[in-house]
């Protein structure tokens, strides 16, 4: 519209296409997934069959208790359930709650660590033993699920304190003293180890083994393959340890690799270390 005043041409805009910002917000977030909606997050961002989702709202189980649920909760979801939706469901549960900041846990964790706390009234002061000195304390590195499956979680510096021969108690005592040994103990009680959480078994072992004895044995392997398929009976104990055969010259399975691969760049450490100190 063009109006004349005083000789001035004075030329009005219309809006903009008659929207004003609140309705271009409101038709922008209405264009965005809605998170907060149980089936829309289910079968969008989770992609979990309409079984899994029947079973959700049958239980009531809306996106806050999703938010809520621990691992103990997935068990007793699909409780006398096949297992492939609990397994798929539990994966995507587990990496949407690490992708919006609160990571899936375990009651049993959650337990221990406050028997801990209250088994110590006083945390500040260090109890006194004799013969021992107390180390200083320092900030716990804590492993989440993408260090886990990168396979860059902090481990102990030795396994020296703990009992030799390795026996599966001693095995459960190594993983409950870690994030990452104590993911990998619930997850073992859920079904099989991804590949990446039997590596990282595999390397903890081998870890324990290696600071004890720089050399392994048949009867060695065997018995960590028992200790494994002991304490995790979801285990197929091939992917650990095969004898050696008429046909196969070495042993197979993944604890004899790993220490192969440990030994052989520990030796390439050892000679670097050499090379540099003589120049």
């Amino acid at each position: 519209m063009v109006e004349k005043l005083n000789d001035l041409m004075i030329k009005s805009e219309p809006s903009f296409y008659g929207v004003d910002d609140s309705d271009l917000l409101n038709g922008i977030s209405a264009d965005l997934p809605n998170e907060s909606n149980l089936r829309t997050l289910c079968t969008e961002k989770l992609s979990i069959d309409d079984d899994t989702i029947a079973l959700l709202e049958a239980q009531r189980i809306d996106v806050d208790c999703l938010k809520k649920m621990r691992l103990e909760d997935v068990d007793t979801l699909f409780e006398g359930q096949i297992l492939g939706p609990k397994i798929n469901f539990r994966e995507a549960l587990i990496l949407w709650r690490e992708e919006i900041g609160l990571p899936i846990k375990s009651l049993r964790m959650v337990c221990g660590r406050k028997r801990s706390s209250d088994s110590e009234p006083y945390p500040t002061r260090s109890p006194k033993y004799p013969n021992f000195n107390v180390p200083e304390c320092k900030p716990t590195v804590v492993a989440t699920l993408q260090d886990i499956l990168k396979g860059t979680h902090p481990s102990d510096s030795s396994y020296k304190s703990y009992p030799w021969p390795m026996s599966p108690e001693v095995l459960k005592d190594i993983l409950r003293s870690s994030n990452v040994g104590r993911m990998i103990l619930s997850c073992g009680e859920l079904g099989s180890l991804e590949k990446s959480m039997q590596s990282q078994l595999t390397g903890i072992v081998i870890d324990y083994h290696m600071d004890h004895d720089t050399k392994i044995t048949a009867v060695q392997l065997e018995n960590y393959c028992l200790c494994i398929t002991t304490l995790f009976p979801h285990e197929n104990k091939n992917n650990y340890h095969i004898p050696r055969g008429p046909t196969r010259r070495n042993p197979g399975g993944s604890l004899y690799s790993r220490f192969i691969n440990q030994k052989i760049s520990k030796k390439a450490l050892a000679i670097g270390s050499g090379v540099a100190g003589a120049q």
